[in-house]
Parts: structure tokens; sequence; C-alpha cells
């Protein structure tokens, strides 16, 4: 059972019952952050768990059309017109077959003796494309599988991100290179693609003009691709693929009538064909028309991959999707208070269910001094399972134990970004002694005479900071020196710290099976945790998992820091983001009563402010007009008290 399939499902059970975590018992106290900076920053024995990137926009309007024509004007047949003028729906079509890709290497090749495309070609294609892709994810390609030097010959049709803000705003792309072009060129779809919506989406070269097509509007084209896609001396090495490509950029959903063309087809012929939903009498330019009716004699799974599932869908001829968007204040479509509200309706879902989790456990090359002791890991799982229980969650535990000093011995930092250490900037993330705090930056130096100490064999630590060349290199040198306690030089492979990626890409597990669990430290900040939110890209990767301060971990009077990051994993908010996580005053997200809307997104924690005591906080706690909090959740484990 896959851990992050049914995850939001958890924290959803926690919002539409009582949101979770309710009670617990009374906690070690943590100091909060100072002030508000513009990027928040660990505090002392802090959460620093990003708050999810701020509030949804309202959507914006569309945009002008851009040059070349990409808004082409869309006459809605007649037929249509007349469907939806009725109001009334017609006798619904039998049901159809589709593939059902579940983004886990359920990867097809064409292994029909058909030729190719390589002049011109429309790809046609129904599809319900599911929520959280990675990104890209490829619905179907043309590669060539001969070059090694070049692996984006071809064409490839999918969703991808067009912004450099994470997953955000991902579209539907289509993407060419022709084999005499130096560079590819991709165009976007207008806006982003909403999950769990059956969308028309259609691609046509005609060797001047590539063109995309969204439901029968051409949304994007563009004329820098000229010529043939190929050579008939390479047709052999042309490989069509179908849910992914040989990179594992694969596409989550369903496909539906798939259609490929030896032609550029017009407009006009692709609203038809959308009306038809892909039934027609074959043509000699159609190559290949899919419906999926014996799937293995037209295509085989891709090396080491498997076969989607076929399924039976009801697709009708025209759009009938009913849209659900997440509120204001939340991320995905789970916030909803539809969703919410039907969710509460199904029994199976208060059902037992198990998480499995695995705790990475360092220990030097013979096996002693383990960053945590079993009687910590052992405790702490004991208060998991117990502030769970009542929810029907239970936890398995695995234990990954690593034997490696040279990571053992490495200070792991949580929340510093090692290009910055020397950069003549004192960033107080970075600040700590294996850090030569901040390669020195947040120190006065006095200045030694380096002149006269350098290259003496010898690593002076007067002398060890990025003004001074870390002593000329000989404090990160492992014949002079013990470098586990010198070497600060963010260059040196032998730097006595890494970023805690470096740790995740070196062990690389696997996250969609366990919710993995890291330790790491911080500087002079305390940083309690930091967790991956379930709608983040990393969150089924290697990169993903929570990170714990060792100091924290199953200690009495702190086991709570891990449960608040679990918390996060499943969607769960601060109790005092709609007090102290807002923008502003006037922000639409302020929480002025519970509410599934905004705030913290649950309708049973009273507004509160960011608050470190056991009690209501007092009236100095004046915020925006609030005189004063009552009834707050500070036993709340999502609170900082």
């Amino acid at each position: 059972m896959r851990l992050w399939s049914w995850v939001l499902r958890l924290g959803l059970l926690s919002a539409a019952l009582g949101c979770g975590l309710a009670e617990r018992p009374r906690r070690a106290r943590r100091d909060p952050r100072a002030g508000r900076p513009p990027r928040p920053t660990a505090g002392p024995a802090t959460c620093a768990t990003r708050a999810a990137r701020g509030r949804r926009a309202s959507p914006p309007p569309p945009p002008p059309p851009p040059p070349g024509g990409a808004w082409e004007a869309v006459r809605v047949p007649r037929r249509r017109q007349q469907r939806e003028a009725r109001g009334a729906a017609e006798e619904p079509s039998p049901p159809s077959r589709a593939l059902y890709f579940s983004g886990r290497g359920e990867q097809l090749r064409l292994r029909a003796d058909l030729e190719l495309p390589r002049d011109a070609f429309t790809l046609q294609v129904w599809l319900r494309a599911e929520g959280g892709q990675r990104s890209p994810a490829v619905i179907t390609g043309l590669y060539d599988k001969c070059s090694y030097t070049s692996r984006d010959r071809g064409w490839v049709v999918g969703i991808h991100t067009v912004s450099d803000q994470g997953n955000r705003d991902p579209r539907y792309f289509f993407s060419l290179k022709t084999d005499r072009a130096r560079q590819v060129t991709t165009i976007n779809a207008h806006r982003s693609y909403l999950p769990g919506q059956w969308v028309y989406l259609a691609a046509t070269y005609n060797g001047r003009l590539m063109k995309l097509y969204v439901n029968g509007a051409q949304v994007a084209t563009s004329g820098e691709q000229v010529g043939g896609i190929f050579s008939p001396l390479t047709q052999k090495c042309k490989v069509l693929t179908l849910g992914g490509s040989a990179l594992n950029h694969n596409y989550r959903g369903y496909i539906e009538h798939f259609s490929l063309w030896k032609v550029a087809r017009t407009q006009q012929e692709i609203l038809s064909d959308m009306e038809t939903h892909g039934h027609r009498t074959p043509l000699p330019q159609l190559l290949l028309q899919e419906n999926w009716d014996n799937v293995k004699q037209t295509w085989s799974p891709m090396k080491d991959g498997n076969s989607p599932q076929v399924e039976l869908s009801n697709v009708h001829g025209f759009l009938l999707d009913t849209s659900l968007e997440p509120p204001l204040c939340g991320q995905t479509l789970c916030d909803n208070t539809e969703v919410i509200a039907s969710y509460n309706q199904l029994p199976n879902f208060r059902q037992p269910k198990v998480v499995r989790y695995r705790v990475v456990n360092l220990y030097d090359d013979d096996h002693e001094n383990p960053i945590v002791s079993r009687q910590q890991i052992d405790f702490q799982h004991q208060q998991l399972a117990d502030a769970f229980k009542l929810y029907n969650i239970s936890w398995e535990l695995e234990v990954l134990e690593v034997s490696n000093s040279s990571l053992r011995h490495r200070l792991v930092l949580a929340n510093c970004d090692i290009s910055k250490i020397g950069d003549e900037n004192c960033d107080p993330e970075c600040n700590h002694v294996l850090t030569g705090h901040d390669g020195g930056d947040c120190r006065l130096l006095r200045h030694p005479a380096f002149m006269k100490k350098q290259q003496n064999g010898v690593c002076d630590m007067d002398c060890n900071y990025e003004r001074f060349n870390f002593d000329g290199g000989e404090c990160c040198d492992p014949n002079i020196t013990d470098v586990t306690k010198t070497c600060f030089d963010p260059d040196s492979p032998y730097r006595a710290y890494m970023d805690v990626n470096e740790l995740k890409n070196i062990l690389r597990l696997d996250g969609s099976t366990h919710l993995n669990i890291f330790f790491a430290n911080s500087s002079e900040e305390e940083l309690a945790g930091v967790a991956t939110w379930p709608w983040d890209k990393e969150v089924l990767m290697h990169l993903g998992g929570m990170v714990l301060n060792p100091s924290f971990y199953g200690i009495p009077g702190h086991t709570h820091t891990m449960i608040h990051e679990i918390g996060h994993s499943l969607g769960l908010y601060h109790i005092f983001r709609g007090i102290s996580e807002i923008q502003s005053c006037s922000d639409p997200c302020m929480e002025t009563e519970p509410s599934f809307e905004t705030g913290d997104l649950c309708n049973d924690t009273n507004p509160a402010p960011k608050h470190k005591f056991c009690g209501d906080p007092g009236p100095e706690n004046d915020t925006c007009g609030f005189h004063s909090f009552i009834n707050t959740p500070y036993n709340n484990f999502m609170s900082y008290a």
C-alpha cells in the first residue's frame, strides 16, 4: 500500500473530525520567532516548515491574444449550441475503454509496423489528468532511441510547470525538435490544467507551424521549427511512447480515444472530431485510431515497465465536468468544503489505516555511536501511536541503520543554504561552530599575521575563514588536521558539514512507500523540525520526508515536535495561520471565526496568535483589531505552546 495515495484523505479526516491532533498533554514551551521577517526563519525550537506558498489568487482574466494568433476565434458547433440550449441531457452513450496510468512506470511503446509521420502530423487525445503531476509528465511522445547526444529529438505532449516557483502553474505543453534543429521549441496552454477534468487535447505540425488546441480552442502556436521531423534514414530509430518517457517522466491519469494523423488537421476538423468523440470512419490520412479494444496487439510495455489498467469510462460528447476549486486560502481540492462534506458521508473513510514511516539512523563504521538511541525511537513511536489512535490511524515503524562514519561525523544542516557560507553576510541559520560561524561572516575578525602563518603545515584557526581562504586550504587537508572539526570551506569535499538535501541525495530513499524521517542539526537558532507539504512536488521523491532535530526526538517533553511536523505532512497548518501568518490586516485569509475556508482551514480552532504559553494570550497581543483571544487551542499539537 502506497503511503501518499491517500495521505491527503488523512488530512481531510483531521479537518472533518475536529481537524485532528486537537488535545495533547502539556508540552514543553517553545519560543516563537521574533518579529515577522520577509522570509520566515526559524526561531528557538521552532518548526521551519514553510507556510504553503500564500493564498490562492483569484483566477485572472484571459490574457490578450499574443502575436501569431494563438487565440483564434472558435465558433461553437451548432450541435452543441442546440444541445446546451435545450438544457436536457441526451441519451448517454455506452461506456468506452480508457487506459489508467498510475505514474509508476506504466509506459507503452507502439509495436505495430506503422510508418510514423515525418513531415506533418496531428495528435488528438481525450484525457483526464490527475493532480500533483511530476514535471514534466509525458502523455505521449516521439523519441529517437538511437541518439545518445540529443534526447529531445522528436515531439512530446505532456504537462509541465512554467513557473520558477516550485510546482506552481502546471500546464499542457507541446514541444518539438526536428533532426536539423539546434534547439527544442515548446508551446504552452494558456492556463493551468484542471485536475480530474476530461480534456480534448490536440497538437499539429505542418512543416512550418506548431499548434496546440485545448477543447477545440487554439491556445498556442510557434513557427520556430521548419521542415521534416526526421529523415527517412532514421525511421527505424523512432519510437512512439504513451504514458511516460525513458527518463521516467511518467503521466498519471486516464487516456481515452487516441488518434494520430499523417497531416496537420484544421481547427474545424479538430472541433468536428471532438463532437463525434473520436469515432469516425477511417481515412487514408488516419494512421492510428485507438479505442483500447486490444492494447497488447498494438502496444507493448517499455523495458522494466508495466501495462496500464484498462477501465470503462463514460465521457460525454461535450464538456459536462463541474470544476471544483480550492477555497481562496486553500491549496488543493481536498480543501474544498464540498469535498470535505462528501468525505464525511463515507463510513469506510473512518476504517483503520496504517502509515509506514522510516527512521534513518546514522552510525559509525563499526556500528557504534548512533545519532539517536533505540530508547528514543521506541518512546517517540509510542507517543505517535497514542496521538493518532483516536482517528483510527496507526503507524508502522521501520528503522534504517546506516553505518557510515563520514556521514555520522559531519554536521547535517537543516535550514542553511551552503552557498551563503562565506558570502560576507551573516546568515543566522548558518551560524554554527562547524561552519566557522558562517565562514567568518558572523564573527568580528581580528587581522592575524596571515602571511607568516601561510603554508606552515598547520591549521591556524584564527586564519580559518573565507577572508583568508580558510588558512590557504590547510584546514581542509586531512593530512594536516581533523577535517571533521576544522574544514569550513563550502567548496571542499572534506567540509565538516553538509546540507540535508545532500544527505537525501546520497541515501536516495523511496518517498512513495514510506514517510522518511531524517535527522539534522541547526544553527544557534535551535530548529525543531521541517516537513514536506503533501502537495509539494518532492513529497513522493527521495527529497521529500521530514527533518527533525535529534535533540528533541524521543525526549520526554519534546515528543510533540514530530507529531507537529507529521501534521504538516498531512496538510495541517499552524493554528495561528489566520492571525500571525497573514500578509496584512486586509488579508482575506485572516481568521475572525473558526472556518473551513480561512486561517488554518479547521472549523474547531478559534483564532489565535502565535503564542508560547499554556493559556490564552494576554491583551498585549492586540492584532488587527482583536483585543483579546479566548478559548484558544493552545493545547493543539499544531500550536507553539
